[in-house]
């Protein structure tokens, strides 16, 4: 049928719910910078073809408009919508109209905020009664979903911002925050600039492929109030990413651009038909649906501008020519052609991969064998030369090596060895108490967060369940979270022991032993999107304490210059919820007495935050990263913020500044540089080179980082049973698998641990 069909490309536009998609079919048939090489069109099987047509150009294949759609028009200008989370909007005008999806520009009334408003029309002949109210059920619980991975960063996903389902109406409202400005979609961007060279498309690669993994491997609590693992995209096409260009150099020699994701599946399957027949919802078709993409962009369009026929990779006389072999075969493993990839991750692993030499080869190499061969030929005897000398030097060198060492003592020779001042491994603590055991820690503290949160150190397990399996003699420990006062607790021999923060004015009947640390960090947006207007570089990536004080009592920082196009003015966060985070700042920052400034702030925070919290989120770390990055890109703001290091590290929203009396800033985070390890920089790529930077572990020991508090378990002195299991508890914790396993939480070790063989 597809063949036999002429496609009615003058047609109006069938899918008008692509945001920001304005062109005809007609536009796209007269793209004038595509490609324009000849192709010819192999004969193909009835599927392939329409597997083509579904993926390049099916949302451009106009159908006759429904009649009860003409029942519903479209949303008058100034007209109001009430009902959401967030407050009432108001229509400004429609930007597209499509048969059963609209998409409309507007503004939050409450403050005149940007928005746009996605209208989905349940009309009379896609959906009974039933359905459309089991549809609007669903639908008003999207707005509560958190696509974040809980440090603030949700790797460019458009996400609803609201959800309105009026129990009226054959309507509901999706309400999304103002898209980055200046952005297009894919389809867009190869309309007004025509095809992406290959080193474009790796970019855009890159950034899906991290978007993918992120989606494939999320945890979100779905409508049911179960955790399902892995989120699919279901609809990534051009039209569902957009392109946010700057024309300003980039600093990495990286494609300046950022891809953002729109258009799941998780909503908008929800409007489609009941007898609606879908596509394949899996990770595999993620990677085959971008594939698709890619090669499209590699080629500036979706047909041939000769032919109007679907463009398709599975003949190979329709790949454009370009010369990146490697780049080649990549796309043709993310479609399926060769073979495929497992992961989003294992893609993305292998497309930042080293080059290979003979992956650059070009695509066409055998104008280049017989040169090859002869090279091959000339160099050999020179090679087998040069082999033989390196072999007698290293020969000779370990030689001279051995006479040395036989001349020195032995007890110098026995210093060369390695010698861990703290046991490896939590099984060479002996003795250690498997009674039944019951240890405390205080309610919102860093222990709680650290021994509770899930999949910190291990997927699908807390701190305590991870640590018990490593070692079961601890299957008889329980936690538990007190509200009283801990040391009473022990006195009372409610707690054996306790985890907390380190105690100034400690009772002499009681001992604590410092096990790990962290500290506050103050951080300003990291945006990749904004990487030559940054903020951590105008600041030279550091900022002193007295600039600290005056940011948190003025909200002003004199003598600095913000990057060009940005706001001098300063707005400040704090994790207003987090109190013994707030009590540190006021306690290291200003030595206990902060100004009545200070102390109003959380109540002008709280008040601020109050439009933009969903279900009564707490303003945590995670809240004011994913915050301070978003006001950054999309309104030029400068924001201050800061948190527990736990909570922050690992991850790449905000950059933590170094911090100091004037001239003696301390960088918390510290990087692999060739042979030496030097603190990190505001051209660190945060994102891209997690592991390759720790916290500054000799900063946090010296006490030369200000803002550091140390973490100790605290046990009774007098009491020699009852103490047994604080002590054991504390050498497991101060092992290197201890250790390690505190670092890999978030916290900071005691010392810099050997590397794992």
């Amino acid at each position: 049928m597809v063949e036999q069909s002429n496609i009615p490309v003058e047609k109006r536009n069938s899918q008008a719910d692509r945001m920001l998609n304005p062109y005809s079919p007609q536009e796209l048939l007269n793209e004038s910078n595509a490609r324009t090489s000849q192709v010819k069109v192999a004969s193909s099987s009835l599927n392939e073809i329409a597997h083509a047509v579904t993926i390049a150009a099916a949302d451009r294949l106009a159908r006759k408009t429904s009649p009860s759609a003409k029942t519903l028009p479209i949303l008058a200008t100034d007209i109001e919508i009430r009902g959401g989370r967030r407050g009432k909007y108001r229509v400004e005008k429609c930007l597209k109209d499509g048969e059963t999806v609209r998409l409309y520009q507007g503004i939050q009334v409450e403050n005149n905020k940007s928005i746009l408003i996605k209208e989905y029309l349940l009309t009379d002949r896609d959906f009974n009664q039933k359905e459309a109210k089991e549809r609007k059920e669903k639908f008003e619980k999207l707005a509560s979903l958190n696509l974040k991975n809980g440090v603030g960063q949700d790797f460019r996903l458009i996400s609803p911002w609201d959800a309105i389902a009026p129990s009226n109406e054959k309507r509901c409202y999706l309400i999304f925050e103002q898209p980055i400005h200046n952005s297009l979609t894919l389809r867009e961007y190869l309309l007004k600039n025509g095809a992406m060279t290959p080193h474009q498309v790796r970019g855009v690669l890159d950034q899906v492929l991290q978007t993918l993994w992120f989606l494939h491997s999320h945890r979100l609590r779905t409508f049911d109030d179960d955790i399902e693992q892995g989120l699919l995209h279901g609809y990534l096409s051009l039209d569902s990413l957009l392109i946010a260009s700057s024309s300003q150099p980039s600093a990495l020699d990286k494609p300046q651009f950022f891809i953002y994701v729109a258009d799941l599946a998780l909503w908008e399957d929800l409007f489609k038909p009941p007898t609606a027949n879908f596509s394949e919802r899996s990770p595999k078709q993620d990677l085959i649906d971008l594939g698709y993409v890619s090669f499209y962009l590699l080629w500036g369009t979706t047909v041939d501008p000769d032919t109007a026929q679907p463009l398709n990779p599975k003949f190979e006389q329709h790949w454009p020519e370009f010369k990146d072999a490697r780049l080649n075969k990549f796309i043709h493993r993310l479609l399926g052609i060769d073979p495929p990839f497992k992961t989003a991750f294992e893609a993305r692993k292998e497309l930042l991969a080293p080059l290979s030499r003979e992956l650059e080869t070009p695509l066409d190499v055998t104008a280049e064998a017989d040169s090859l061969e002869e090279d091959t030929q000339k160099y050999s005897s020179l090679f087998r030369l040069v082999l033989t000398i390196i072999f007698l030097g290293f020969l000779t060198g370990l030689l001279l090596q051995i006479m040395v060492r036989l001349r020195q003592p032995f007890s110098q020779v026995e210093q060369l060895v390695f010698n861990s001042s703290e046991p490896c491994c939590l099984a060479q603590i002996d003795r250690v108490p498997t009674e039944t055991v019951t240890y405390i820690t205080e309610a919102d503290g860093i222990w709680s967060y650290i021994l509770k949160t899930v999949s910190l150190v291990s997927y699908n397990k807390t701190f305590v369940e991870e640590l018990s399996i490593r070692d079961p003699r601890l299957k008889t420990y329980t936690l538990e979270i007190s509200h009283e006062n801990i040391i009473e607790e022990i006195r009372s021999k409610r707690a054996d022991f306790a985890l907390t923060t380190f105690i100034k004015d400690l009772p002499d009947d009681m001992e604590q032993v410092e096990v790990a640390y962290d500290g506050l960090v103050v951080f300003v947006a990291f945006s990749d999107h904004k990487r030559y207007q940054s903020v951590p570089n105008a600041l030279n990536g550091k900022i002193t304490l007295d600039q600290l004080r005056e940011i948190y009592t003025t909200e002003t920082l004199t003598n600095w210059s913000p990057p060009e196009g940005i706001s001098p003015n300063i707005k400040v966060y704090m994790p207003v919820d987090n109190r013994q985070t707030v009590n540190f700042f006021e306690e290291l920052v200003f030595k206990g007495d902060p100004p009545q400034q200070f102390k109003k702030l959380p109540e002008k925070l709280i008040r601020e935050a109050e439009q933009k919290i969903i279900n009564q989120q707490p303003i945590n770390e995670s809240y004011i990263l994913g915050q301070i990055l978003k006001d950054f890109e999309q309104n030029q703001t400068v924001g201050f913020g800061f948190g527990l290091l736990s909570r922050v590290f690992n991850q790449c929203a905000v950059y933590p500044l170094a911090l100091g009396k004037k001239g003696e800033e301390v960088q918390p985070l510290v990087q692999q540089l060739g042979n030496q390890v030097k603190p990190i920089e505001p051209t660190i790529d945060l994102c891209n080179d997690k592991g390759s930077y720790w916290p500054n572990v000799e900063a946090f020991k010296s006490g030369s980082y200000p803002l550091i508090y140390r973490l100790v378990v605290v046990y009774p002195k007098k009491d020699k049973t009852q103490a047994v299991a604080g002590k054991k508890f504390t050498e497991l914790l101060k092992t290197d698998e201890g250790q390690r396993l505190l670092s890999e939480a978030g916290l900071v070790s005691l010392r810099t641990l050997p590397k794992r063989n």
